[in-house]
């Protein structure tokens, strides 16, 4: 066998392949013949084998680059398909949104304003309770019982109202991490994605 007769088997048995694969590889084979020299034509022979062995090397190449094509293809569509879905979604996923951060925002105003009030709630206490102690005072003169009275009364409500007051500032901290914390494993949930 010789030059010749390698590339003519070579193109026979690479017929079911396209004009450019066939072209490309007929070019590749001649000039690695070219490079190699007349003087090494049968080296070269013995060492690229068949032209059989060499055509299914050839056609085996193109079949993994077809595949790979198709893959890549098929990724294409895939992208195309999920900007396709996402401006569909669009109109409804942007006020569903919206309507979830909404009622985010409401719920963080109420828990403020149940909080806040609670806190006023306790202050108020504690400022009655000071009036009320500070009153007894004035009223001991008069009624020895009705001292002790407003003495009891007074000391009961600051009592009461520094009680509210931590209780209400102790709640304000689990409730706002605990909100932090969901808000936060929420955002981290969705980055994810």
């Amino acid at each position: 066998m010789n030059r010749h007769e390698f590339i003519e088997q070579l193109k026979k048995k690479l017929r079911k392949l396209p004009f450019d694969e066939i072209k490309e590889a007929v070019e590749y084979y001649e000039q690695y013949f070219d490079e190699a020299g007349e003087e090494n034509e049968q080296e070269v022979l013995a060492e690229l084998g068949s032209a059989s062995e060499v055509a299914a090397q050839i056609i085996a190449g193109f079949a993994v680059k077809g595949v790979g094509a198709a893959e890549s293809a098929k990724a294409k569509w895939n992208t195309a398909w999920l900007v396709v879905l996402a401006s569909l979604a669009t109109p409804i996923a942007l006020p569903l949104t919206l309507a979830a951060g909404a009622l985010a925002l409401a719920l963080i105003i109420a828990m403020s304003a149940v909080i806040f009030s609670f806190f006023m709630a306790g202050v108020a206490l504690l400022a009655g309770g000071v009036g009320c102690t500070l009153a007894s005072i004035f009223v001991i003169a008069e009624s020895f019982p009705t001292t002790l009275l407003a003495l009891g009364l007074g000391l009961t409500a600051s009592g009461a109202g520094v009680a509210v007051v931590v209780a209400t500032v102790e709640l304000s901290k689990k409730c706002f991490g605990w909100l932090t914390k969901q808000l936060g494993g929420f955002i981290l949930r969705r980055s994810k994605r």
